[in-house]
């Protein structure tokens, strides 16, 4: 298999690097309805909602989605650019998703929106984004 290339298995995802090495990533499957399980994030980030640029921080993240919190809460529906600069990753990231379900809460900050994303494509440097902080 060639560089970067990932595979799910029923209780593990592999990325695939340099000539069949491969790294797994574990899964809580099991405890998880999802059929891609979610990793803990708590990344800072910038959310661009209608061309504005909101301050916003990424709960939970996984390799279709993220779970957001922010002083906004975008319309269901609604496509926005997520950029990330994490400190496991020399590069900065910039993702599209859509906006699948949101409500607002009441936390020690404040009222916050809280949501839900689906990205638009599948990424490797989300994956190896979730094996560093599984790490």
């Amino acid at each position: 298999m060639g560089a970067n290339v990932f595979r799910t298995c029923s209780d593990q995802t592999f990325i695939y690097i340099n000539k069949g090495a491969r790294m797994a990533i574990k899964s809580r499957v099991s405890q998880d309805r999802r059929n891609t399980s979610r990793v803990m994030a708590r990344l800072d980030c910038l959310l661009t909602v209608g061309g504005v640029d909101h301050k916003a921080v990424i709960v939970d993240l996984s390799m279709k989605g993220a779970f957001l919190s922010c002083n906004i809460l975008p319309p269901g529906g609604s496509t926005i650019t997520v950029t990330i600069r994490p400190p496991a990753v020399k590069k900065q990231l910039v993702f599209t998703g859509t906006v699948i379900r949101g409500t607002w809460v009441t936390s020690d900050h404040g009222r916050l929106g809280r949501f839900g994303i689906r990205f638009d494509a599948h990424s490797t440097d989300i994956l190896l984004l979730i094996s560093k902080l599984n790490s």
